[in-house]
């Protein structure tokens, strides 16, 4: 029978010390110090030098037992636990908690504990009631279970009120043209690669840092990639105010999109572009980009399609406007396609929404968006759209603060930059350049400059 996180508070901190000084002096160590007392005394030492050693023994021996048992950060994880109902009653007096496996691991600030669980307790027992140990102990926690134990990870570091874009991009950088910077989490420095997390979900509250995010990605991925590497086609529909300069650098395939039926076209263009790419790879036997170029073949550019705001391709009512209705829905349609299909190809979508509910962030294309970075949101349900979780809604109100959900999840202070800063350091780093319109028919479109080979795909006409 185990007890619900409702259990009873547990003793204050005063009374656990005072129950662990009671403990002391039966413990094998306070016992070994009485026994090197009457040793010492046996050796009949002048000056009353004996009694000193043993006492001194002995109360060195009570202080490591009285560390080990009540003030290590372990010994508080297992009060917590504890406190919060991961114990079995196997009786009236009798109460099992979780025990300590092994010596702990310590890396910087990071530590790493294993715990047997009492029968009856999973890891879903502890997942549940893991945002009030993390207060109780004002550190962050990392579970998982391997071997039949609970892993316990203890992250300490302080995560920053505010990372600044020269500051972060300055600093350790991965080798990857295509890595997307996060901001810096507990455990430091946060960046995803786009050849490993092909897309990307980005939601929050209106004011949460959202746009701002979206703004240090891309002028991140863009001072550091060449055309050639990464061509970009942004879809912006907020009026197309947010992403406007990211349409005049040379990485543009086309300009911004920002009403519903441009958007339509570019994800149009997209999806053949996404064919000829396929058809491509299996006539030439490779499974990816990597693997083609891998052969000895020549490179093809990745296409990030960053969109601004999902919720207008997803929701937006167009009444008796058949025309763009359809036009809405063809773009939601090719949007799943190109989650679903594009990552073997290296069309990556980066979609952000200030409403990520289950209406504007569609089943079959959330299943697709391998991470998510979570921003603070209203309500739980929001919190379990975007992490299966309430970690979210529960979030400092700080712009800039988020959570980032791929392989685990781990809190985070995004980068900060304003939109003059990334305007001028993308105007000295590739100037502005013309734009070819945005094609209103699948049929004209534009180059992706490929060079000529015996596999490159065939172009429309």
């Amino acid at each position: 029978m185990t007890q619900g996180a409702g259990a009873p508070p547990s003793r204050s901190l005063a009374d656990a010390l005072v129950g662990g000084a009671v403990r002391v002096a039966t413990t094998p160590a306070a016992l070994a110090g009485i026994a090197a007392t009457l040793v010492v005394r046996e050796l009949r030492l002048p000056g009353g030098i004996s009694l000193l050693a043993g006492a001194a023994v002995a109360t060195a021996a009570g202080a490591v037992t009285l560390w080990t048992t009540v003030l290590s950060t372990p010994a508080r994880l297992r009060r917590a636990m504890r406190d919060v109902g991961l114990i079995e009653r196997a009786g009236v007096d009798h109460v099992r908690g979780p025990l300590q496996k092994g010596r702990p691991r310590r890396s910087g600030d990071t530590l790493v504990t294993r715990w047997l669980l009492p029968p009856g307790l999973g890891l879903r027992a502890v997942q549940e009631r893991q945002d009030v140990m993390e207060q109780r102990l004002s550190c962050e926690l990392s579970c998982w279970m391997d071997g039949g134990l609970l892993h316990v990870e203890l992250l300490r570091r302080r995560i920053p009120d505010r990372v600044g874009f020269a500051d972060f991009y300055t600093g350790p950088h991965p080798a990857s043209p295509l890595a997307i910077g996060l901001g810096v989490g507990r455990r430091g420095p946060l960046w995803a690669d786009l050849s490993t997390v092909p897309h990307l979900l980005v939601g929050g509250m209106t004011g949460g840092g959202k746009s701002v995010f979206l703004t240090q990605a891309l002028t991140g991925l863009l001072l550091t990639a060449t055309p050639d590497e990464l061509r970009l086609v942004c879809i912006d529909l907020k009026g197309g105010v947010e992403l406007t300069p990211f349409g005049r650098v040379p990485h543009a395939l086309t300009p911004v999109a920002d009403t519903v039926e441009a958007a339509n076209a570019v994800l149009t263009m997209l999806r053949a572009e996404l064919d000829r790419r396929l058809a491509a790879l299996r006539a030439s036997g490779h499974r990816d980009l990597d693997a083609r170029a891998a052969a000895g073949l020549p490179r093809w550019p990745r296409v990030l399609v960053p969109v601004d705001e999902l919720a207008e391709l997803t929701l937006r009512d167009h009444g008796q406007d058949k025309a763009a209705r359809e036009h809405q829905q063809g773009a939601s349609a090719r949007l799943c396609e190109i989650a679903r299909l594009g990552r073997a190809a290296g069309i990556h979508l980066l979609c952000c929404t200030q409403r990520p509910d289950a209406e504007a962030v569609p089943g079959q294309l959330k299943a697709n968006l391998a991470g998510t970075v979570a921003f603070r949101v209203r309500s739980r349900v929001n919190s379990q759209i975007l992490l299966d979780s309430d970690r979210a809604a529960m979030l400092p109100p700080r712009p800039g603060r988020a959570v980032w959900a791929h392989e685990r999840t781990e809190e985070f202070q995004a980068v900060h930059i304003s939109a003059a800063e990334s305007e001028r350091l993308l105007r000295d780093r590739w100037g502005t350049v013309p734009v070819t319109p945005c094609p209103q028919k699948p049929g004209a479109q534009p180059s992706l400059n490929y060079v000529d080979d015996s596999t490159r795909p065939e172009r429309a006409v």
